[in-house]
């Protein structure tokens, strides 16, 4: 039997196998060849992540460096038309970062969930994401609130409350000592009525530039805010002046103060009840003063009920002057043909019974006043009616006194007596 030689025509079989390979690998790329597929903004995922924060840290991406811009993944035709962006892997090991000069580096690895075996090789832009690692730190800050834009005519801001009034922020030291203030802020323009509404929270630096949220923790991100919103009416205030001078000076009536009238804030319905503020203190009690009574008071006392002042700049203090003048004395001789005789009962006349034609008053008042007022302002009245009984006969001569009417401003301190003399013009 003849022997199989194996070894025979080795070269031969070796170039056969070469080139039954090289075949087979040109036979697959022509049929299915290596070709590869960009993908943009592929975003990476942190492993480990309490590698850091358990040591009470916190890091912060720079650079926006977890997004890559460009990965491409080389693989056969085949595969690289099934993959798309969702199937491209971006891992960082926050385990494994590496700090130099300060800044901390986390390699990225790179694979797919889909044909991971056939895939030839994987680039991208960039191979590591860019970290700053710190302390972490909380803050609580008080919310304050605030508005924009502008009311219709009429109406004003009243109160702007918050359903709660503070804040806890956590995150990296740096950013959260940064922060030193947080407000809300409400546009009103156009409105009318109250406003009820939620309001984001936004943080600031002592300069007033907003800082971003993006890398801090807050309570809430938003709080509910209540904006009163006040209808207005402009008043008068009136004074009311009491008490008498010293002897020999007198209220000149004059009252001078600042402001002299207020705006007012509140429901349109009470503000319509309102047209003026009265003022009845006991500080402006002018009793035995010889000069002007210059006092302050607090008009915030004499406000209604729900109302408010309208003016923010206005702190509800008035400045009040009451003048006091000295007075001005001057005689009259009043003619008794001034003088009225009233109620003569019939049968009976009346007449004055004095031996002078006129009686001497003195006048006294503002120089002003009193300067002004002649005799013929000066009228009289005597009632006869109190002589008179219907069941005697009341002729004779009674003595009483005269009524006086004066101009406004002048008084007088005489009393005038006046003999009336009632005769019977008729018998019974």
């Amino acid at each position: 039997m003849k022997k199989l030689n194996l070894t025979a025509n080795l070269g031969l079989k070796i170039a056969s196998l070469l080139f039954a390979a090289l075949l087979w690998f040109l036979v697959t790329n022509i049929s299915d060849p290596v070709d590869s597929v960009r993908f943009s903004n592929v975003p990476v995922t942190f492993r480990n992540a309490n590698s850091i924060t358990d040591n009470n840290q916190v890091y912060q991406v720079l650079e926006d460096s977890d997004v890559i811009s460009t990965v491409s993944v080389f693989a056969p035709r085949s595969i690289v038309d099934s993959l798309s962006r969702d199937n491209v892997v971006a891992i960082a090991d926050l385990e494994n970062t590496t700090n130099i000069d300060g800044t901390y580096y986390v390699a990225i690895q790179l694979s797919t969930n889909k044909y991971s075996n056939q895939i030839q090789s994987i680039t991208s832009s960039i191979d590591s994401v860019k970290l700053n690692i710190e302390g972490r730190d909380s803050k609580t800050l008080a919310i304050s609130a605030t508005t924009t834009g502008t009311l219709t005519d009429g109406y004003i801001i009243g109160d702007v409350v918050t359903d709660q009034n503070q804040i806890r922020i956590t995150g990296a030291e740096s950013i959260v000592q940064s922060v030193k203030s947080a407000s809300v802020n409400v546009e009103v323009t156009g409105y009318t009525t109250n406003i009820g509404t939620n309001a984001e929270i936004h943080l600031y630096d002592a300069d007033g530039e907003e800082i971003s949220k993006d890398n801090l923790k807050l309570s809430s991100t938003s709080v509910g805010v209540s904006v009163s919103i006040l209808a207005t009416k402009r008043v008068p205030i009136t004074y009311q002046v009491s008490g008498v001078p010293a002897d020999g000076y007198v209220a000149t009536g004059k009252v001078e103060s600042s402001p002299d009238s207020v705006l007012l804030a509140g429901r349109m319905s009470v503000l319509n009840k309102i047209d003026s503020i009265s003022v009845d203190d006991d500080a402006l009690d002018i009793t035995g003063r010889t000069d002007d009574l210059a006092i302050t008071i607090d008009l915030s006392a004499y406000l209604p009920g729900n109302v408010s002042f309208g003016d923010e700049d206005f702190n509800g203090i008035a400045t009040v002057v009451a003048y006091i003048d000295k007075k001005t004395e001057k005689t009259l001789n009043i003619p008794y043909s001034q003088v009225e005789l009233i109620n003569v009962p019939e049968g009976y006349e009346a007449v004055i019974d004095e031996e002078e034609s006129t009686f001497a008053l003195a006048v006294n008042g503002l120089a002003e006043n009193v300067n002004a007022i002649n005799e013929r302002d000066v009228t009289g009245v005597v009632d006869i009616a109190q002589f008179f009984d219907v069941n005697t006969d009341v002729s004779g001569t009674y003595r009483t006194s005269i009524s006086l009417s004066l101009p406004g401003g002048v008084t007088t301190s005489d009393t005038v007596d006046v003999s009336v003399t009632l005769t019977k013009t008729v018998e019974e």
